[in-house]
């Protein structure tokens, strides 16, 4: 089954006041833990004169696991880099670091308080940042012999594969191409098929866009 990825699709901050408190959520798409933590020290560096700069993230570790990380930043223990990081797993999103920023204006929230405030910050960034979806796909090489590169050429544009390049040699032809993931099995059934399965698909990689 292809996997699907959750983004945002933009980086944006945005900026709130809540009880005489100023909230402001940074959000980015990230690709790694380091890039992650990046983003953080880039906002704790612009903002290093805020009260906290409380920071989560979750980040892809694996095929189907996630790193996930939260900072309370001085804020009490659970009351704000939980909230941030929840904000970030409710939308469903990966690859993805927020970092609140709050500059204390006299008026303490309390931990219900802080829970809130921290959380929505970090969920409005998400709805202003949107979300943007990627699918899975894989680069292919298919061989085949010279007489049914036709045969290969047509089944895999019938179903809307991106042809890269055709390679030959004296053993036959090689066509290198990109397809959906949800596709592969189709386009092995096809191909075994219409070519008496005379051919050999080897996946290169595979990716999200």
């Amino acid at each position: 089954m292809a996997r699907k990825k959750l983004r945002p699709a933009q980086n944006i901050e945005v900026r709130q006041n809540i009880k005489d408190s100023k909230f402001f959520g940074s959000i980015f798409s990230v690709n790694s833990r380091k890039n992650a933590e990046k983003r953080i020290n880039e906002i704790k560096e612009k903002y290093n004169d805020a009260t906290h700069n409380v920071s989560a993230y979750r980040v892809e570790a694996g095929r189907n696991e996630a790193l996930e990380y939260f900072d309370d930043d001085g804020e009490p223990a659970g009351s704000s880099g939980p909230p941030v990081l929840e904000a970030i797993k409710g939308a469903g999103l990966l690859n993805t670091v927020i970092i609140v920023t709050r500059y204390f204006g006299g008026t303490k929230l309390g931990i219900g308080g802080l829970i809130r405030a921290y959380g929505n910050t970090a969920q409005l960034a998400i709805k202003e940042a949107g979300i943007e979806e990627l699918n899975e796909f894989h680069k292919i090489e298919v061989e085949v012999s010279f007489k049914k590169i036709g045969i290969v050429l047509a089944q895999l544009e019938a179903l809307e594969a991106e042809i890269k390049e055709s390679k030959y040699s004296n053993q036959g032809a090689v066509v290198v191409a990109e397809i959906e993931a949800h596709i592969l099995n189709t386009i092995k059934k096809r191909l075994k098929e219409k070519t008496a399965g005379d051919y050999k698909l080897t996946i290169v990689n595979t990716f999200f866009k």
